[in-house]
């Protein structure tokens, strides 16, 4: 891993029901050097379940910490105007849920607030068929299990198949694409994919670490 890469914590492994619990995470993970919070949206349509609106971005962003925001819905448009008017690093939505013109729009639309924007996309998903919108990209997010459940094993040969897909369109077309590994994410699953990945995204695995400055600290020396 280089000094480059970065771990994000995904929102949905946190105990959002006790602001005082969520707090002191919060405090863990900038403890343990981690700044990014993974923001997860589901509408229990797209996935079938359902995962936060705005509520937790403003207390994110008084923490001194960045949100990119994940979007698994079906309509990514109503929420990209509400989330818009709330401090986001990043959009990232799942071109999968519509057609590439209207992606493509969509994209413009984040970039246009000064926003970052990205794309998600399933491990099933052929990545080539996106190449013209990944251009467009500053992060791309490799699903590494299938979208809508914290917790789940990894998906190796799909997965693999994407990176390696993946890191290939960014040689080819967006030296400065952000790759970031969402699911599954473990000791053993940075060790096969760090070469490949720029971005590990954890959740359920990095929020029961009794420190987890021990896994920065181990990512960063793979």
């Amino acid at each position: 891993m280089s000094i480059n890469q970065k771990i994000e914590a995904s929102l949905l492994a946190f105990n959002t029901n006790d602001e005082t619990i969520l707090q002191a995470q919060l405090n863990k993970m900038q403890k343990a050097g981690i700044d990014i919070i993974h923001y997860d949206v589901m509408d229990n349509v797209f996935v079938p379940n359902t995962a936060f609106d705005v509520e937790f971005l403003d207390l994110i962003f008084l923490k001194g910490m960045k949100s990119n925001v994940h979007f698994m819905v079906q309509h990514p448009l109503k929420y990209i105007k509400r989330f818009l008017l709330h401090p986001c690093n990043c959009i990232i939505f799942h071109p999968e849920c519509t057609n590439k013109l209207f992606a493509s729009y969509l994209l413009n639309k984040i970039k246009k607030a000064n926003v970052k924007c990205g794309l998600a996309f399933k491990p099933q998903t052929d990545l080539n068929k996106y190449k013209k919108l990944i251009k467009k990209c500053d992060y791309v997010t490799i699903m590494g299990v299938n979208p809508g459940f914290g917790g789940q094993k990894f998906m190796e040969n799909e997965t693999m198949n994407n990176l390696k897909v993946i890191n290939e369109i960014k040689k080819e077309l967006n030296p400065n694409l952000i790759i970031q590994l969402d699911g599954g994410v473990n000791f053993e699953v940075v060790k096969k994919t760090a070469k490949y990945v720029d971005n590990f995204i954890s959740g359920s695995f990095l929020i029961k670490l009794e420190n987890p400055k021990d896994f920065v600290e181990t990512v960063k020396k793979i």
